[in-house]
């Protein structure tokens, strides 16, 4: 079976080909979500990340191999290194968004206390529901944008917009507490969540060449019986199904939009063998490598 390389979504590509309306590189606005032209076709999200409201009708979007469905009311949210494929409108579709660098996401979360959510809603639910009237406060947010965008000759543009996001992440806490259940008391809950922060940082930086829970403890310098219980605390999995977590999301990918011999995508992601590759994928995913490239997942 023939499949396509992965060809990436980058802020550059959007201002410089498809010349959207932005500032520094940093922030690119969507006008309606009907005009993505980076999103039609498998692509990986380069560096950015892209957020969008849904307005009015449906939308389905494979994301990661797994194919998702947004309605009014729901927020679309595309992690960096994410790919995505296979997107289809209904004809009353409609929504706005945009496309935030990974520089700037960076300074935003900086700002961020208590983060865990925000990493689990990324990882666990990139569409997700809110509320009318949360979906109204994006709005008001989201025009602001707009309107800051389409002036970026003034002095504090970027500045304002910057402030515009974090102001929308913050609003948008309900809808991550509803989300992420099972939280502890705040004062053993912010260690915790610090932690678990930390831990999925590594891991996304290290899961193709390290997937011992003791190796990301010992970076820690936390014993892996106390790093299981933060992790499992605040997000109800253990560390080990965070690993396994990155590393079959990668894994399906390659096997899906590139034409690397599995042998190949097992040596990359540092397996020992390649009859090792098709067990790990195999347990983790419940069909061998080659059946999942043919689209014989269950």
């Amino acid at each position: 079976m023939k499949t396509k390389d992965i060809t990436s979504v980058t802020m550059e590509r959007l201002v410089g080909q498809y010349k959207m309306p932005h500032i520094s590189h940093d922030v690119v606005l969507v006008d309606t979500l009907k005009t993505l032209p980076e999103l039609t076709g498998a692509r990986r999200l380069s560096l950015c990340m892209f957020m969008g409201v849904c307005t009015d009708g449906v939308a389905s979007i494979t994301v990661n191999g797994r194919k998702r469905i947004a309605s009014r009311n729901n927020v679309m949210l595309i992690t960096d290194e994410s790919v995505v494929d296979n997107i289809n409108f209904s004809p009353d579709f409609d929504g706005i968004g945009f496309f935030l660098s990974y520089k700037m996401l960076q300074e935003i979360l900086k700002d961020i206390q208590n983060m865990s959510g925000l990493f689990l809603l990324t990882h666990n639910y990139s569409i997700f529901e809110i509320t009318p009237d949360e979906l109204e406060t994006l709005h008001l947010y989201l025009g602001q944008m707009r309107k800051r965008i389409a002036t970026p000759h003034r002095r504090y543009s970027l500045e304002v917009v910057r402030l515009l996001i974090l102001t929308m992440i913050a609003e948008m806490r309900e809808a991550l507490e509803r989300i992420v259940q099972g939280r502890e008391p705040e004062d053993r809950q912010s260690r915790a969540e610090r932690i678990f922060v930390q831990y999925i940082q590594l891991v996304e930086k290290h899961y193709k060449e390290q997937r011992q829970v003791q190796w990301y403890a010992a970076q820690m310098e936390l014993s892996p019986k106390y790093l299981c219980e933060a992790i499992s605390a605040v997000s109800r999995r253990s560390p080990n199904e965070w690993i396994d977590k990155f590393v079959t999301t990668e894994i399906r990918n390659r096997l899906r939009y590139t034409n690397k011999r599995i042998s190949e995508i097992a040596t990359e992601m540092h397996f020992p063998t390649q009859s090792f590759f098709g067990k790990y994928f195999k347990d983790n995913v419940g069909v061998s490598p080659s059946d999942y490239r043919n689209g014989l997942e269950k």
